[in-house]
């Protein structure tokens, strides 16, 4: 709900048909009666503008203030029961009973061209906040007709007091929220869901960003240890295929890759990563690793610190990370921290290749395999008896 600080006149409605039902006091109390409504609503908003537009008021608690003549409960009825009338208050019921929260100017005027059964089914979407709520729950709570529901729920959103919304918690059914709000994370899935559907690409980018944060923080490189041998040669029988692939590769001008340097060179950089020693602190927390995700201005949504939290929970249970104690250094407890896993070469380099599903992909003696050699597709039985599965 707006907020508004300034102080308001409030005038009866022009609408004549809207007008209070309350019996006003004679001619020269009239403007002390409208002098006393006018107090107690301004009274109302500050109040509000500092604790929140939710504050509920009693009848006790605004004689305490002192802005009612004589203290008089009679007439501060009188003036509750006008702001009622005009939709300026609505009655709740609190922890210490009956009371009243204020609505401002604008919402008041939506609230006196609307009926008691639209008012009553905004009511229940108004309790709902950022929940939202669902049709069927809102015909159990009213006792209406579904008919008269649905008239009132168009007529509302109609004016612009209510819209529809998307769980995805319940993704099937139809929910309602008040119009101003916006839909809480619990019903809309929070920043890895668009539009009520589960964002994977989306999920896997920030996935791997952080993982490849962590993991730049879990190892150290050694360029000593990252020193290229000789190459040593190698008797190679002559083989047709292979030549004749070698020259139409040349002719087209592609460079060809011997397999066995591209596979020594990735071995010897995975050679050359070393973990961190034991008194290490560097390993990065949850809320670096947010601070790192905002800084870097990966996406244009806002990712808080218990989002991450869930990709990194993810990143444990499949075994990419490890949660670890991080000292200061002091020595004293630092909290969480998270360092990569070391895993294999073949998961570092080969684990997301589609060839991996097949026998081939992993096979060891994959160069060599060829019809009439000594290992060749036709006769390899891993290849057979995955081609029956």
């Amino acid at each position: 709900m707006a907020s508004s600080s300034r102080a308001m006149d409030l005038d009866p409605p022009a609408d004549s048909a809207l007008v209070s039902h309350t019996t006003e006091p004679a001619e020269k109390d009239v403007i002390n009666f409208q002098e006393l409504k006018t107090n107690v609503y301004n009274h109302c908003v500050e109040v509000c503008n500092e604790e929140g537009w939710k504050s509920v008021f009693t009848q006790a608690s605004l004689l305490e203030t002192g802005i009612v003549p004589g203290n008089n409960a009679e007439e501060l009825q009188k003036a509750i029961n006008s702001l009622l009338d005009y939709k300026y208050m609505k009655q709740v019921i609190s922890e210490s009973g009956l009371g009243f929260r204020i609505r401002n100017e604008e919402e008041a005027k939506k609230f006196r061209t609307i009926t008691t059964e639209q008012e009553m089914v905004y009511s229940f979407v108004d309790e709902a906040e950022a929940e939202g709520i669902w049709t069927k729950t809102i015909k159990i709570k009213s006792k209406l007709h579904e008919s008269v529901i649905t008239s009132c729920l168009k007529a509302l959103e109609v004016k612009g007091m209510i819209a529809k919304m998307k769980s995805v918690e319940n993704p099937h059914r139809v929910m309602y929220i008040k119009s101003h709000l916006r839909p809480s994370d619990r019903a809309t899935g929070g920043s890895w869901y668009t539009e009520g559907e589960l964002d994977e690409g989306f999920i896997e980018q920030i996935c791997d960003i952080v993982y490849g944060q962590i993991k730049q923080k879990s190892f150290y490189f050694s360029s000593s240890a990252y020193k290229k041998s000789g190459k040593s040669s190698k008797h190679m029988t002559d083989k047709e295929a292979i030549i004749a692939r070698d020259q139409v590769l040349s002719a087209k001008g592609q460079k060809v890759v011997d397999p066995g340097d591209e596979r020594a060179a990735r071995s010897r950089k995975y050679e050359a990563y070393f973990p961190m020693p034991a008194d290490y602190t560097g390993y990065p927390g949850v809320d670096e690793l947010t601070a790192f995700i905002h800084n870097a201005g990966i996406s244009s949504q806002i990712l808080v610190a218990s989002e991450i939290q869930q990709l990194l929970d993810v990143m444990c249970f499949d075994g990419r990370i490890e949660r670890v104690i991080v000292g200061s250094e002091e020595g004293s407890s630092g909290g969480i921290g998270y360092k990569a896993t070391r895993r294999t070469l073949r998961h570092e380099y080969e684990l997301g290749s589609t060839l991996m599903g097949a026998p081939c992909g992993r096979c060891p003696v994959f160069d060599i395999c060829e019809e009439g050699g000594p290992v060749a597709p036709s006769s390899c039985l891993y290849l057979k008896e995955w081609l029956d599965f």
